[in-house]
């Protein structure tokens, strides 16, 4: 299996991208989707609030408001990434006949994940319009500056990323840089599973 994965700053629009690559019809596994899914579960959340000793009302809120402490960051990840991981095995081996499969990875070099993939893509795009993006989404200025500084600095990733796909236009724009992309990507994957043969 060839695993791409697909990474960006907050609101650089990797949700956009993984949904477009989806309706092209290419599997996908998305880290977003994935805890978001583990959040809607109720006997799921209930064990990670009572691991992170959190009460279920605006436990959205307190997790965003806790996220500045560096020890409860410690203990989230340590809740959260053994059920994301195991999710992710479990969805990669029913795309393991797949050529490629795209993994929607936000932290890939924040949590040195990089090696785990043939390809990196980098969904780059300007700070104001990141900004602009998750403030639309109804969160506040605070959060996105603490996520935001949070993340390695956007040309370090684009120099560590296999191909980069801007995004400062439209949803068009996107999907023609994404088809773009692909043609780019059909290049690399050749080579790589020739070098596999």
């Amino acid at each position: 299996m060839i695993k791409v994965a697909v990474t960006g700053n907050i609101g650089s629009g990797k949700t956009e991208f993984i949904k477009f690559i989806t309706r092209l019809g290419f599997p996908c596994i998305s880290s977003d989707a994935i805890i978001s899914k583990l959040y809607d579960d109720n006997r799921t959340r209930k064990m990670i609030l009572e691991k992170l000793k959190l009460d279920d009302h605006n436990y959205k809120k307190e997790i965003i408001k806790m996220l500045q402490n560096e020890e409860f960051n410690r203990k989230l990840k340590k809740t959260i990434y053994p059920l994301l991981y195991s999710k992710k095995k479990i969805l990669a081996r029913k795309h393991h006949s797949y050529q490629p499969v795209f993994y929607e990875i936000p932290l890939l070099y924040e949590e040195n994940l990089f090696n785990n993939f043939n390809v990196t893509v980098f969904v780059n795009s300007d700070t104001t319009k990141r900004k602009q993006r998750v403030l639309n989404r109804g969160v506040s200025d605070d959060y996105f500056k603490l996520m935001n500084n949070r993340q390695i600095k956007e040309n370090i990733k684009k120099n560590k990323s296999t191909f980069t796909v801007n995004n400062n236009g439209s949803i068009l724009n996107l999907r023609l840089n994404i088809i773009k992309l692909l043609n780019k990507l059909w290049e690399k994957l050749y080579l790589i599973l020739k070098l596999q043969a």
